[in-house]
């Protein structure tokens, strides 16, 4: 097994994963998790959500947060292990209000997660924005953990 550890490996599962875990803090102190489609920009990772809900009364009242993702893994059977990639980021949510930035930020989930159909985002994103929110998470810490198999 070989192990590999530090912000940039963190920051590459951020990158490759196909959605991240937000853990957050609810009204009674209690913690609150929440899969999400993230993308990372810089340093910063946005997503988007409905206008309400409990995810938004728990960022409202502690903005600061905990992402995971898992970038890659593969289990390897014959050696009863697996391999992966993983991240744990901290930051600061902050709900973003400017619509371009609402905008690019949107760009850039879709070309993420759908990015052999980019014929319609433009169209999409106008026909959604008016009832979507977007959150931009400011990361403060990212670690992360590579861990490749001996086969």
């Amino acid at each position: 097994m070989k192990r590999t550890d530090g912000r940039d490996v963190g920051l590459e599962a951020l990158d490759r994963c196909e959605y991240m875990v937000l853990a957050m803090t609810d009204e009674a102190g209690m913690p609150y998790c929440m899969p999400l489609n993230g993308v990372r920009v810089g340093e910063a990772v946005y997503f988007h959500s409905a206008q309400r809900g409990e995810k938004l009364t728990c960022l409202n009242l502690h903005p600061r947060v905990c992402l995971t993702a898992v970038g890659d893994q593969r289990v390897v059977q014959a050696a009863y292990e697996t391999e992966f990639t993983s991240a744990v980021a901290r930051g600061t949510a902050h709900e973003v209000c400017d619509p371009e930035e609402q905008k690019e930020a949107l760009r850039a989930i879709c070309q993420k997660y759908a990015p052999d159909c980019p014929d319609r985002v433009e169209e999409v994103i106008e026909k959604h924005l008016a009832r979507t929110a977007v959150w931009r998470i400011d990361l403060e810490q990212v670690s992360g953990r590579k861990r490749l198999c001996k086969e």
